[in-house]
């Protein structure tokens, strides 16, 4: 994994962090996903590469629980507002996906060969698939 991320992909990751947390309604795992990229933003910032995984896997789960939101719930403008600049300012991270998962592969597997480590990045893309599927069933 590179050593700095661009500093835009820390301050969209924040950006979105604040969207998820205005979304109107019960407090739930929208929240505590948004906590965690905060963590994970603010570790970018400081220059930790570990935070690129957080920020990479965070933005996956929360874009996971907030596509439902604009696609079935009738929520008010300033909810539609939330959800989508929640959405928006989730790419950033998530096109660093195809950096963090061999990086995530790296750290749990611990020197896997490229066939353990192929079969886990794949793992992870399945991962990654329910992640954003299941939230809305």
């Amino acid at each position: 994994m590179e050593q700095h991320s661009p500093w835009w992909v820390s301050v969209s990751a924040l950006l979105g962090a604040i969207a998820a947390l205005a979304l109107p309604g019960p407090t739930g795992p929208a929240t505590a996903i948004a906590s965690v990229l905060v963590i994970g933003a603010l570790a970018l910032l400081a220059g930790h590469s570990w935070g690129l995984l957080v920020v990479a896997a965070a933005n996956l789960l929360l874009v996971g629980h907030v596509w439902p939101v604009l696609a079935f719930e009738g929520a008010s403008t300033l909810g539609y507002v939330a959800a989508s600049t929640a959405l928006v300012s989730a790419l950033p991270g998530l096109t660093r996906l195809g950096v963090a998962m061999p990086a995530l592969v790296d750290v749990v597997l611990d020197r896997p060969s490229e066939r353990a480590r192929s079969a886990g990045v794949a793992a992870c893309h399945v991962g990654a698939v329910l992640a954003l599927v299941l939230p809305a069933l």
